[in-house]
Formats: structure tokens, sequence, C-alpha cells
């Protein structure tokens, strides 16, 4: 058996050696982790997305479901309605408040609309195009924070945005 002695020059490599690793990988899942959330927050509201524009083009069309107590137009859901099911189909504690924005808009008659979101019901017949929009800020972190403070970007946070569009039925 040999022993080593305090002065030979390979004494304590392996903790420095751990130390550079060690920080170095620290540091890519400090950076890296923001983005990885940042796209599962994008598939989660892409999946909802999809949700959403069901609901908005198969709503039911029988005139008692009118929210105003009309008859003989069809019943359409509000943009209330559509963000409300937007926001049940992200999950969790989401409200449509949470959301930058939120807008409907069609082609009726093959001539689009711009938004169709503050009078109620949208008015669509069966045969026109719906489409929504959507909007997310998020977070990026200590990431985002690098970056702001570097100049990069102007903020520490990205709006991630999903659009859907689906036809009347």
């Amino acid at each position: 058996m040999t022993r080593r002695h305090a002065d030979e020059p390979d004494a304590g490599v392996a903790a420095v050696e751990f130390a550079l690793v060690f920080g170095l990988l620290l540091g890519v899942v400090v950076l890296v982790w923001p983005v990885g959330e940042l796209l599962l927050q994008k598939m989660a509201l892409d999946r909802a997305m999809s949700d959403a524009i069901r609901y908005a083009t198969t709503a039911p069309s029988y005139p008692e479901d009118n929210a105003d107590g009309t008859t003989g137009t069809t019943r359409r859901p509000t943009c209330a309605q559509v963000g409300q099911e937007l926001a049940h189909a992200y999950g969790g504690a989401t409200t449509p408040s949470d959301f930058s924005r939120i807008a409907l808009s069609g082609t009726v008659g093959g001539v689009p609309t711009s938004d169709i979101c503050p009078d109620g019901p949208h008015g669509l017949r069966s045969g026109d195009t719906v489409t929504i929009t959507v909007s997310k800020t998020e977070s990026l972190g200590p990431l985002g924070d690098l970056l702001s403070i570097a100049g990069i970007t102007h903020s520490s946070s990205v709006t991630v945005s999903a659009a859907a569009s689906g036809r009347e039925e």
C-alpha cells in the first residue's frame, strides 16, 4: 500500500473537476428548463384550442337556448363562453383573464370579419368559418432575467399564441 502526500501534483483534482462539471451542468439545467416549460405551455395551449374551436363551431342550434330568450335564430356561444371553454380545456385554476388575448373572427359568405367578440353570440351561420386566436404570457424565469440583463430581450417573459379555425355546422 502506498501513501500519497499532499505535495503531489494531482491532489484534489477530482474535487476541482467535480465543481467545474457540476457548475456547468447546473447552469445548463437552469437555462434550459424554462424553454422546456415554454414548450409544454405551447402544447397545452394547442390542445385547449382544439377543444375551444370544436365548442365554438358545434354548439347546439336549439332556439330555446338563445341567451336573450328569442326564438327563430340559432344559438351560438358568446366569446365569454368560448373563453370559459378554453380555460377549462387548458386546465388547472385557469380563467379567461389568465390569457393575454382571446379573439374570435370569421368569414361570413366569403367576407372576412375582424373581431366578432364584443357583440354576444357571434352570429355566424352554418358553413361560415370561425377562427379563434389566443395569447398567453409566460415567464422565462432565470433565463429571461439573464437575457433581459444582457440586453438581448426587453422583457423576462414571452408571449405564447395559438390559432385554430373551423367551419360552423
